[in-house]
Parts: C-alpha cells; sequence; structure tokens
C-alpha cells in the first residue's frame, strides 16, 4: 500500500481532492433525486390504489362518490353558464336571461 502511496504525483492531489469532493456531492444529488422519485412513484401508486378499491367495493360503497362527483360537475356547469350568460345574453336574449336578471 505504501508503494502506492508513494508513486503519486504530488501536483494530482488538489485534482483528487477535487474529485472526491464532487463524488460526495453527486451522491447526495442522486439520494435526493432517488427519494423524491420515490415519493412521486408512491403517491401515483397510492391513487392508482384507491380507483381500484372504489371500483372494487361494489354498487352501493362508492354510490356516495358517484353522486359528489356528479353534484361538483353540476355546481361547475352552473358556474359555467352564469360566467359566460351575460355575453350569450346579449347576443340572444332567453327566458334564462329575463329569470336571472342578466337582461333590464
Amino acid at each position: 500500500m505504501m508503494d502506492l502511496l508513494q508513486n503519486i504525483d504530488p501536483a494530482h492531489l488538489p485534482i483528487i481532492g477535487a474529485g472526491c469532493a464532487l463524488l460526495c456531492v453527486v451522491l447526495v444529488v442522486v439520494g435526493f433525486l432517488l427519494q423524491a422519485i420515490g415519493g412521486i412513484v408512491d403517491l401515483a401508486v397510492s391513487l392508482v390504489e384507491l380507483v381500484v378499491e372504489l371500483l372494487q367495493a361494489g354498487p352501493i360503497a362508492w354510490c356516495g362518490c358517484l353522486l359528489l362527483i356528479m353534484f361538483l360537475l353540476a355546481a361547475a356547469g352552473g358556474v359555467f353558464i352564469l360566467l359566460n350568460a351575460p355575453e350569450s345574453c346579449a347576443a340572444s336574449p332567453t327566458r334564462f336571461c329575463h329569470w336571472f336578471g342578466f337582461l333590464p
């Protein structure tokens, strides 16, 4: 072992030190990346598992979820209609426009 250390040129020692430091930085970055990728994969697997659980539970167990999704879609549709109603009522007035006060 001592023969190997005697053959190292002292001019190369800063390069060897910088290489070791760079290797430590690369290993830390790879560790963080693997942890982040593992978290993302775990989240995706959990979402797929949730969907599979809902589908395998039968029609009664996820009926409430289906009603909630339908309610949210209806609420989004209502908001979409109310946001676009003034422009639509200006182009072609209907009873809807009179009921909700979009026309004088």
